[in-house]
């Protein structure tokens, strides 16, 4: 092996390695083998730098694992005992709902495969995720309507007929507290999507004179068209105060609102329908109130239009 020697040595120095060598319990020489052989560790390749084919091809994959993931954390498949992470048993599950190969999938999670596009049109359709999300990295993974700057009408009685439930969540605490979340199943393919109202009224007190229309003409035509379709309704109270909505709507599956544990029945709206005010909604709106317990139940209504501005 080599030798080196190494003269004109600094004599602080030189007691600095001695006191190092006993402290370690090695000869002298030992402690500046040691000390040469961690300050000079050799030199790794890198490899050859990701082209932009590659760079992404890996990330989507990446984006197409971050989703099924988030399809079993949100227990997407309602299984007992579930698991967090999609293994080799889910992704064969997965597979199979979208005929598909689970070793085509495993090949575009782990970087090796292009993901098609008419895959990706095809887990956006089964899972009500984003096709663009998964492809390119825009928008939010699970995709939303925002009911409050395209009306109410279209995702409550949509042109495709079908047998629908719907559940309207009110979010009954913290900064967006009376923000209204709508969840859609279509019973014959189990398929749930989701809306949110955010500017055209809340269910709370407090609004102005825009907000009591726009709310007032919601709850006729929940009123004078609900008889065509199954309406349930909750209070989703969150768990932190300073609660971040938009971090969790189109971040997690629209079944994550269906889990017991960060939901309740609620009665608001049968309330309204009757003529009691919860938590004082309408007050200096009472004549609101009044219109919409004597509207007859399947009746309609020229007040049942779309939204005003606030």
């Amino acid at each position: 092996m080599a030798k080196i020697q190494a003269r004109n040595v600094d004599d602080a120095l030189y007691q600095r390695i001695e006191q190092s060598a006993m402290k370690n319990e090695r000869s002298l020489e030992g402690e500046i083998r040691t000390a040469l052989r961690e300050y000079y560790q050799p030199i790794v390749s890198e490899g050859p730098a990701m082209s932009e084919r590659e760079r992404w091809q890996y990330e989507t994959g990446k984006r197409l694992k971050w989703l099924f993931d988030r399809l079993m954390a949100d227990n997407y498949f309602r299984t007992f005992g579930r698991a967090d992470k999609a293994g080799v048993p889910e992704l064969v599950q997965l597979a199979r709902q979208l005929d598909t190969s689970p070793g085509l999938l495993m090949d575009i999670m782990e970087g090796n495969e292009e993901l098609p596009f008419c895959l990706a049109d095809a887990i956006a359709e089964k899972f009500g995720s984003s096709a663009e999300w998964l492809l390119g990295n825009s928008g939010s993974p699970f995709t939303v309507t925002r009911i409050g700057s395209s009306g109410y009408t279209q995702f409550l009685l949509p042109e495709n007929v079908g047998n629908y439930t719907f559940e309207l969540i009110r979010i009954s605490t913290g900064r967006h507290a009376g923000t209204l979340i709508i969840l859609r199943t279509d019973e014959n393919t189990g398929r749930t999507e989701l809306a949110v109202i955010t500017e055209a009224f809340y269910l709370c007190a407090g609004m102005g004179a825009g907000g009591h229309t726009n709310l007032k003409r919601f709850l006729l035509f929940l009123k004078t068209k609900s008889a065509h379709f199954g309406v349930n309704t909750f209070d989703f109270e969150p768990e932190q105060p300073d609660f971040d909505f938009w971090s969790v709507i189109g971040h997690h599956h629209p079944v994550w609102f269906q889990d017991a544990n960060r939901r309740s029945t609620a009665r608001w709206l049968q309330q309204i329908f009757i003529g009691d005010d919860p938590a004082d909604w309408f007050k200096g709106w009472e004549t609101d109130l009044k219109e919409i317990s004597n509207t007859p139940f399947g009746e309609d209504s020229s007040n049942a239009g779309g939204l005003t501005s606030e």
